[in-house]
């Protein structure tokens, strides 16, 4: 397994997270407004880059290649943690090291974060696993941005 190399996005990212997590979806979905999507993309990610409420990770390995990213919704004594790993690096264990380098270094950062939340899709067996492995307990079903999502709880005080 790869070693998982944790660095704060810079707008300089923004393609090539934009090609690794979400052209292929845009391209299937979006065919017509693809640019306009691309657009949309690059402000969303300036934004989350150039925040105080969100942590941005790109996730690479020890040569720079491209893995992931990882991100931090702050609010207050919480977080909401969300992890995306490229195609070619699922399936590794690379995500579990992701989440727990990030919760360290969110941690420290952060010390008056108590609890980090992760909201997952049902039918991410995968995700759900790697969270599980990595400390997160099932809490409850929970809308999570109109969907139902499984919310699972990293304490990080007791």
């Amino acid at each position: 397994m790869k070693d998982v190399v944790l660095r704060r996005a810079e707008e300089r990212d923004i393609p090539e997270i934009y090609e690794h997590l979400h052209k292929d979806y845009v391209k299937k979905y979006f065919t017509e407004n693809e640019k306009r999507e691309w657009e949309n993309h690059k402000k969303w990610y300036k934004f989350l880059i150039n925040s105080p409420y969100f942590l941005l990770y790109v996730l690479e390995d020890s040569e720079g290649q491209f893995l992931g990213q990882l991100k931090f919704e702050l609010d207050g004594e919480t977080a909401i943690l969300s992890v995306y790993m490229s195609k070619s690096s699922r399936g590794m264990g690379m995500g579990k090291a992701a989440i727990l380098k990030g919760i360290k270094e969110l941690a420290l950062s952060y010390e008056n974060i108590e609890i980090v939340l992760a909201y997952i899709l049902e039918e991410n067996e995968v995700s759900i696993k790697t969270f599980e492995k990595s400390g997160f307990i099932f809490e409850k079903e929970e809308d999570y941005h109109g969907i139902e999502h499984l919310l699972y709880v990293k304490k990080l005080k007791s």
